[in-house]
């Protein structure tokens, strides 16, 4: 529900609560000052009655503090407040969590001033002035000074590159196709949402001021790509944002793109909220915008999701990174890499030798603000797809390490003497991982690995394999050491492979009987699974066709072999499990059926009818 309210003097609210008031005013900023129970504080909210933040002032005295509430939310045990302080248009107030405990603030963005609301054992909320970098950390004057310097040069940065591997493996990977840059989302269908509001930068589906649509596009796919081990939808569609919102604000939030120069900034733990981070934006200033602005908003999104910068190092408050590695946190100042080649910028949990800040960054989005990891989409191994001339490609090899410690194994079998030639990297445009890769035999001796130094990929070359069967276990990489590189800790993503078996044994085809139906088929999200059907030459028409009640999985085929998203005979991608492509005329041979499953599906009946 929504609801607008001036909140001005708390005394009504503890007389008619039944709390007693002190009897004298103290300065806020040097006593926490007790507001009364959370029911109190939430139902006096609710029912547009009055909160002053300073419990203790005589009536008549004026705080400054009142604010003016522009949204409630009280559902099942959830709470979620926002709004403005009530003499400042520049300002923001937010509380959120539960009908037990509520935490928040008041930021006053004019005056520099910020108080900080919590709750105590005993379910008494407290308010207390705290600094206002506490709040919006990239306010600290020392953090506009260690960055300008470094954003001034960001116009020569070395920026990243697609891989060739990159081949809409999910809806953020790949190059820039002629999306429209107002309904981009990372992942349909999550209840969970970060909305990007593009609205002021924009004219309609134009961005304004000559930035290009795949600079926009580049924009959110870096953050897309920076919370991809999440399930959460990094979206531009308004409608998406609202529609959550509506179900259940605590799990949205939003950061605001603004047409005019400014540092960009982002309330601390504000996710769950509609108190909405401010992402500025320069396209005259010279660098890279989808580069820089995703990098920024990344951070910022942090900030949002209740983390503070990362320490440590010449850069005093803010970790300018290792050079010898080319990996820098997120939270720290990620403008030092800019002329890395390779540079990677991680989640982190101060593990550094200089670290002073020891925050788990992904604890606190997964725990503090609820957010889920993605599903592992290899749990108990698969088949490496190899092509019948020993062909390995990353529209069908490929995968994503959600976890610390995820590993992902592809089984593949050789006759004879067989020759590898393999190489695996990170396939999102600004991800995090850093891909490590092993073979084991059947005696799961380790045969070779690879994890490429400052250079992110694995690769096996002319590897000589005798006959048997074999194991690639691919895993997220490390450098260095934890305290002068970086751990396994970040280091997730989504990887591609690329290359050739000679002397492989591809996978039996599951082989359908035409107009019989295949049941109980199940797949994870991300994945493809391969059906086959021989059709004789003379016919009119074959028919594939899936039917299921969950998940979205999408129908693709082709002759003589497996298809892909980008290569096919016909295809059927709607938004269900319900999908139907017919190829009409068909040439004579074996055509594969692929589903590709878009969301995890079970349950599924596949078939193929030859007319």
């Amino acid at each position: 529900m929504k609801k607008s309210m001036k909140l001005s003097s708390l005394g009504m609210m503890l007389v008619m609560a039944g709390i007693s008031q002190l009897g004298h005013a103290q300065s806020l900023a040097s006593t926490p000052r007790q507001l009364g129970s959370v029911d109190a504080v939430i139902n006096s909210l609710s029912n547009q009655q009055s909160i002053n933040p300073l419990s203790a002032r005589s009536a008549g005295t004026t705080t400054g503090l009142e604010t003016i509430v522009s949204h409630v939310h009280n559902k099942d045990g959830l709470v979620s407040i926002s709004g403005r302080a009530a003499d400042s248009n520049n300002s923001t107030f937010y509380l959120k969590g539960s009908n037990k405990s509520l935490r928040g603030y008041l930021i006053k963005h004019d005056s520099k001033q910020a108080y900080e609301y919590s709750t105590d054992a005993k379910g008494i909320v407290f308010v207390v002035e705290v600094p206002i970098a506490k709040v919006i950390p990239d306010f600290d004057a020392k953090w506009v000074a260690a960055t300008n310097a470094a954003t001034a040069t960001i116009a020569s940065a070395v920026h990243p590159v697609y891989s060739a591997f990159a081949q809409r493996q999910a809806p953020h990977i790949g190059p820039y196709n002629n999306e429209d840059v107002t309904k981009l989302e990372s992942k349909p269908g999550s209840p969970w949402v970060f909305y990007l509001n593009t609205t002021a930068v924009m004219s309609g589906s134009t961005p304004l001021n000559g930035v290009t649509k795949e600079n926009m596009y580049r924009a959110w796919q870096v953050v897309a790509s920076q919370y991809s081990m999440y399930n959460i939808n990094i979206t531009t569609n308004a409608a998406v944002y609202n529609a959550a919102k509506s179900a259940n604000i605590l799990r949205t939030g939003v950061i605001n793109f603004v047409n005019q120069d400014g540092r960009s900034n982002a309330p601390l733990s504000s996710f769950g909220t509609t108190s909405a981070g401010t992402l500025y934006r320069n396209p005259s200033s010279g660098f890279d915008y989808g580069y820089g602005i995703g990098m920024t908003a990344a951070h910022e999104v942090g900030h949002q999701m209740g983390m503070s910068h990362d320490h440590g190092g010449t850069g005093g408050e803010y970790f300018e990174g290792i050079a010898a590695y080319q990996w820098g946190p997120i939270m720290g100042n990620y403008w030092m890499g800019a002329n890395w080649a390779n540079s990677l910028w991680t989640w982190s949990k101060g593990e550094y030798n200089t670290a002073t800040n020891f925050e788990d960054d992904l604890r606190i989005t997964n725990v503090n603000e609820n957010v889920p990891f993605v599903a592992d989409d290899n749990v108990n191994g698969k088949a490496l797809v190899i092509s019948n001339t020993g062909v390995i490609g990353p529209a069908q090899n490929f995968g994503q390490i959600e976890k610390t410690g995820d590993t992902d194994a592809f089984t593949f079998t050789v006759t004879g003497n067989g020759k590898l030639d393999l190489k695996i990297e990170p396939i999102e445009y600004f991800g995090m991982l850093d891909v490590d890769a092993k073979i084991y035999n059947s005696a799961n001796t380790l045969v070779a690995s690879s994890n490429k130094g400052v250079n992110r990929t694995a690769e096996f070359v002319a590897l000589n394999l005798p006959a048997g069967s074999y194991r690639l276990v691919i895993a997220g990489g490390a450098e260095g050491t934890p305290s002068n590189g970086f751990s396994n800790y970040s280091s997730l993503g989504y990887y591609g492979m690329s290359g050739t078996l000679v002397g492989s044994t591809p996978p039996a085809d599951v082989v359908l009987t035409s107009g019989v139906a295949l049941g109980g088929q199940s797949g994870s999200a991300g994945t493809w699974n391969y059906y086959a059907i021989d059709v004789p030459s003379g016919k009119t028409s074959v028919v594939f066709s899936i039917n299921g009640a969950n998940g979205d999985a999408d129908l693709f085929s082709q002759l003589t072999v497996k298809p892909t998203a980008t290569a096919y005979k016909c295809k059927s991608d709607g938004s269900t499990s319900i999908e139907t492509c017919t190829v009409s005329a068909p040439a004579a041979g074996r055509y594969y059926l692929g589903v590709y499953a878009y969301s995890a599906y079970s349950a599924l009946t596949v078939k193929a009818t030859v007319n």
